[in-house]
């Protein structure tokens, strides 16, 4: 099993918007999130809007790459993009989703 934590902002005066929209996320996103070999999925909040996530996936990293490349290129994953886009901080205006910086780990305690 592997584990992926990573960072980005939202602009914290949306954060119950936000969480409604997660709350309320798409079932066939979330099938597709699935698909590509997620699971336990959270995303934690920080009153200044930044944003952690965590998931695990079975896959090893290559497959898990590769099936993670093949969701951001369909429709539903960019509809969500582009959704969530007026929740998200960017440096750079023109990337539609999310502008993340993955986490590398270096401690894990089971």
């Amino acid at each position: 099993m592997a584990r992926y934590g990573s960072i980005l902002r939202i602009r914290p005066e949306y954060k119950e918007e936000y969480k409604k929209a997660h709350d309320e996320i798409w079932p066939e996103l979330a099938q597709e999130i699935r698909k590509a070999g997620i699971r336990n999925y959270t995303i934690f909040f920080r009153e200044d809007g930044m944003l952690f996530s965590y998931l695990e996936t079975d896959l090893d990293s290559q497959t898990f790459k590769k099936n993670m490349e093949e969701y951001w290129k369909k429709d539903i994953a960019k509809r969500w993009s582009a959704y969530m886009n007026k929740y998200i901080i960017k440096s750079d205006p023109a990337i539609v989703g999310p502008e993340s910086e993955d986490l590398e780990e270096v401690f894990h305690l089971d």
